[in-house]
């Protein structure tokens, strides 16, 4: 037992950079998103360096935390044996990978820092003999916001725990870096190889959705493959309208039944396309091309149509 209670400082917090894909960001959210009520969370992996005292931790994937996860409004428990089981087939692509520590939410009950708990627990983790990395690092969900900018609809902090000492460090803001960079989990490749393997597999579906990989990779670059336990694999990111804005999509494929079967969802839709984005969520859509080929195509014939109305309103 530690003979005083370990407090938060930012004597150290200056010398750890923290680097975090923005996709991550979007895994971390999408979970929050879908457990608005209860606590959740998930593990953080990546690599981390250490020169002349100075710390850099790089985040590169997010284990959810899995189907047999509990959760309550002021308690979350991960599905250890599920989350080992995914960091090892990660592991065995990427063998520098660590774990480097965990993130989970307090935005359902308004604490906005670790709860006294979460310090004991991450104390005890980082100093115990089978943790590999000599930190461990917390990031905390600890507000929800109303905003059209899905990157900015969680505040979150971090903090970072070190091996032998008894304090804690919030990261400065700026000393956390968000860049684009690819996830290794997840990542729809791996969950896809996990299907191939599996004797349910529709070999018809496997083969449309390399198809849809090469068309979406071709015209919508910025449109990503992700994998998660709850939704199965998904497409997310923006489509370039024809007025220059973007909306951002999730679309979701449906591998259980004879065929393949894909639906789409509008993230924030901007007014003029509300009517839009609630008949885009009730069709069904037999590929993935086709969906985000049909929701381009319908989002700007909407918008065509309201910029022509207001111009015949116009007085000449």
């Amino acid at each position: 037992m530690w003979k005083r209670k370990p407090k938060m400082t930012s004597d150290l917090g200056a010398d750890i950079r923290i680097v975090f894909p923005a996709a991550g960001l979007d895994a971390v959210f999408d979970e929050c998103d879908r457990f608005d009520h209860d606590e959740t969370g998930g593990r953080l992996v990546g690599t981390f360096a250490e020169h002349g005292g100075k710390l850099t931790i790089q985040v590169t994937g997010v284990i959810e935390s899995g189907p047999q996860a509990k959760r309550s409004p002021v308690s979350f428990f991960q599905d250890g044996a599920y989350q080992e089981g995914i960091f090892r087939r990660i592991e065995s692509r990427h063998p520098e990978i660590e774990h480097l520590g965990n993130w989970h939410t307090h935005h359902v009950n308004g604490l906005p820092t670790l709860s006294g708990g979460d310090i004991e627990t991450y104390h005890r983790t980082v100093n115990h003999q089978n943790h590999n990395v000599p930190f461990f690092y917390a990031l905390l969900v600890t507000a929800k916001h109303r905003t059209s900018d899905p990157r900015r609809r969680y505040s979150i902090k971090h903090f970072v725990f070190r091996r032998g000492v008894k304090d804690f460090y919030e990261i400065p803001a700026q000393h956390v870096e968000i860049v684009d960079a690819p996830l290794v989990w997840p990542k729809a490749e791996l969950a896809i190889e996990q299907q191939q393997h599996s004797p349910s597999t529709k070999t018809s579906a496997n083969a449309g959705r390399a198809h849809d990989s090469d068309v979406i990779r071709e015209f919508y670059p910025a449109i990503k493959p992700f994998s998660s336990q709850t939704l199965g694999v998904y497409w997310r990111g923006p489509v370039e309208l024809l007025d220059g804005s973007h909306i951002q999509i999730v679309l979701l494929e449906d591998a259980s039944g004879h065929s393949a079967k894909y639906t789409m969802n509008l993230r924030d839709a901007p007014p003029a396309l509300h009517e839009v984005a609630a008949e885009l969520a009730q069709a069904e859509f037999p590929s993935a091309r086709a969906a985000l080929l049909a929701t381009e195509r319908i989002c700007n014939r909407a918008l065509y149509r309201r910029a022509a109305s207001r111009d015949a309103e116009s007085p000449k």
